[in-house]
């Protein structure tokens, strides 16, 4: 019986470290939405057939006037760097250098149906670096994406890396 009062406490411990250890790893963890600073407002608005609102009149029960679509040809295309078939480098800025500032600059892309980047703004990385990466990335060049043979949007990011010499 002793044997297995022993068992049962050194199972439950053991669990008890994992969900502490779990705990400990999703805070330090920096994609954890713990550490997620950003947030994003959604706003639901109830419209009535026939009630105008800010963006127009809906009036569902009336024919053509619908809600807008939200744009579904945009899909995530995850890290993109490897995707690019032109990188022109970025410029490294004068006062980076001066300030001996170097690392990655992490970029959110959105591609366009061409594979031209339709907007690029830095997210990630030292300040002085930052938009010298996104204004490189604005003049990078994808392949077009192709879904179900339709050319579609894509969202992702990039990296650029400084490193003085």
């Amino acid at each position: 019986m002793p044997q297995l009062l022993i068992r049962i406490l050194v199972a439950a411990a053991t669990f008890l470290f994992g969900l502490a250890a779990s705990a400990l790893w999703g805070m330090l963890t920096p994609s954890s939405p713990a550490r997620t600073t950003e947030h994003t407002e959604v706003r639901v608005v109830i419209v009535r057939p026939g009630e105008a609102t800010a963006h127009g009149n809906y009036g569902w029960g009336e024919p053509g006037n619908k809600p807008p679509a939200p744009d579904a040809r945009l899909v995530s295309g995850g890290i993109l760097n490897g995707k690019a078939v032109s990188k022109p480098a970025p410029a490294y800025p004068t006062i980076a250098k001066q300030a001996r500032a170097q690392g990655t600059v992490v970029v959110s892309v959105v591609v366009g149906e061409h594979g031209e980047v339709v907007s690029a703004e830095p997210v990630k990385g030292h300040p002085l670096l930052r938009q010298a990466a996104a204004e490189a990335v604005r003049r990078w060049k994808f392949p077009p994406t192709m879904l179900s043979g339709r050319p579609v949007k894509v969202a992702g990011s990039v990296t650029v890396n400084f490193a003085l010499e």
